[in-house]
């Protein structure tokens, strides 16, 4: 099971795959069908650039080093497109903008309205 469903639930994954799918159409000028297979691929991958969303909080990896880390847990705040980065505060309330390939450090944990709720 991918960490979306796991998270998220079926009907939340449901919905954000297809949001997905469709910015991946408008913004690549794919079909459809194409854009909704490789929308679930990449949430399948547990890839951050499908699943990071504001509510969620991920938490370091157990193979990572805190010392390689930003923080050993990330809530997501806001996420922009260009470039791809992350509003993210961490478990002591420091707010900061950062690439969004961090999260590769990573894994969700939760999704909420709140991150930190």
């Amino acid at each position: 099971m991918n960490a979306l469903l796991r998270v998220a639930g079926s009907d939340r994954t449901a919905t954000h795959t297809l949001q997905l799918a469709c910015r991946i159409a408008e913004l690549d000028r794919l079909d459809p069908a194409a854009a909704l297979r490789l929308a679930r691929a990449r949430i399948e991958a547990d890839d951050p650039l499908a699943l990071a969303a504001p509510g969620q909080v991920w938490a370091l990896r157990g193979d990572v080093d805190e010392d390689d880390a930003p923080a050993c847990a990330l809530g997501i705040l806001a996420r922009t497109a260009q470039p791809p980065a992350v509003l993210a505060q961490d478990e002591h309330g420091t707010v900061e903008t950062l690439p969004l390939d961090v999260l590769d450090l990573f894994h969700l944990t939760t999704w909420t309205e709140e991150p930190w709720a």
